[in-house]
């Protein structure tokens, strides 16, 4: 078989992210989040409390969580599952996982993040090198906020 430079497959290039973006995540109902890119952490994390499991009258769990901290916006969702999460200080956690849609830089992408309690923490949402390796992106530190 003979290659030439048409037979190869067109690469998209990588798409170039900075150390935050501003994110939406519609089925959640947030809009304009900022969010730190995050290449040490396997997976997305976002912020949520009062995160509980839920069980219906007809006898289906649900996993109900407040996220970013929110009093008065709660959510219940019955696709979730459980994960083990080693955090940075090396100690391994069982959370909650959530699948959903990010939107970012003009484009959706499905993404899984981990629901913590992040409160602590200068931004209260986390994409990690998963989503980046999967989607084509590639960080450049010196770019500033997208």
């Amino acid at each position: 078989m003979k290659f030439t430079w048409t037979s190869f497959k067109k690469v998209e290039p990588a798409k170039t992210v900075g150390r935050t973006l501003q994110v939406n995540l519609p089925l959640l109902g947030i809009e304009a989040l900022p969010a730190k890119v995050d290449t040490g952490a396997f997976n997305g994390s976002l912020h949520a409390n009062r995160i509980r499991e839920v069980t219906d009258k007809q006898g289906v769990k649900h996993l109900r969580f407040s996220p970013l901290g929110s009093r008065g916006h709660t959510i219940e969702i019955d696709s979730y599952h459980k994960r083990r999460v080693k955090s940075s200080n090396g100690l391994a956690d069982i959370r909650y996982a959530i699948d959903t849609d990010v939107e970012m830089m003009g484009q959706s992408y499905p993404i899984t993040l981990t629901l913590t309690n992040r409160s602590f923490m200068k931004y209260q949402m986390l994409v990690g090198r998963n989503f980046l390796r999967l989607h084509g992106f590639l960080v450049d530190v010196s770019h500033g906020r997208q």
